[in-house]
């Protein structure tokens, strides 16, 4: 059963967990436990643009390993004398459909200097550590820590359930958190090196930010980033629109990937 499936069920069962949630008097125990989603992996491939011009590649992969996922990024852009190599990890849980991320790495190498983060979170210890030296970070442990790579999927799983507007508490590569706030702004049709896509547009909300970042993510494609744009002072930085898509174990998905 694919994600789709599993939060179609989810949804029609949400009015009566919500119900119980403003029953005051009803036990923790007695309510029911939400079923934990099975995600589809999937490897996905991006072109980098700028201006309308091609300037690198990039990789989305989502697999299972185990009792975990991993959701892992890898990007290789030139831009005249720059460049940027990187290549980002989240290991992460499933509780119902709440993520849990339990490790996340950022590699980066190109012009400037090299930069290498880790973060460890052990959620039974309530331990959150940084670096390779597993520093233990002194800030109360919460339990809907997402990081820089695991709150793309929980927005994913949040946007198949029928919600338009989130707040998420995200950790920083250095293990601060902040609070990240996006909304659905519009659906319409996007003319990609994939296909023409009906897709869900998202902005990050900031306030006092010079900073514009748009997503969209495509419905029929269990929610998957199809396009990235981000830009400061209303001036394109960069352009990330989906290429191609494998889903692996969905032949349904496979197949519709092999059409384009």
């Amino acid at each position: 059963m694919t994600m789709m499936s599993m939060i179609s069920n989810w949804r029609l069962k949400a009015p009566f967990f919500l119900c119980a949630l403003t029953l005051p008097f009803l036990a923790a125990a007695d309510a029911p436990d939400l079923p934990t989603l099975q995600l589809t992996p999937y490897t996905a491939d991006y072109i980098v643009y700028r201006n309308g011009k091609s300037h690198g590649k990039a990789q989305r992969e989502l697999r299972q390993e185990q009792e975990h996922y991993l959701l892992r990024y890898q990007s290789d852009v030139s831009w005249m004398i720059f460049s940027d190599r990187r290549e980002e990890q989240s290991k992460f849980l499933l509780n119902g459909s709440q993520v849990q991320p339990i490790q996340y790495s950022m590699t980066r190498s190109g012009t400037g200097r090299n930069r290498d983060y880790l973060l460890t979170l052990d959620p039974e210890k309530q331990e959150l550590r940084e670096g390779k030296d597993k520093t233990l970070k002194t800030e109360p442990w919460h339990d809907d820590w997402l990081d820089q790579l695991s709150y793309h999927q929980q927005l994913a799983i949040d946007l198949a359930a029928g919600q338009r507007e989130f707040s998420y508490e995200v950790l920083n590569r250095s293990g601060d958190a902040k609070t990240y706030h996006f909304r659905v702004v519009t659906e319409e049709l996007l003319p990609l090196p994939y296909a023409n896509v009906r897709a869900l547009r998202i902005e990050r909300v900031e306030d006092d930010s010079d900073r514009q970042i748009y997503a969209w993510v495509a419905p029929e494609l269990d929610y998957l980033l199809v396009r990235l744009w981000r830009g400061e002072n209303n001036v394109e930085q960069f352009d990330v629109q989906l290429h191609k898509v494998n889903w692996h174990q969905a032949t349904e998905k496979a197949d519709q990937a092999t059409a384009h």
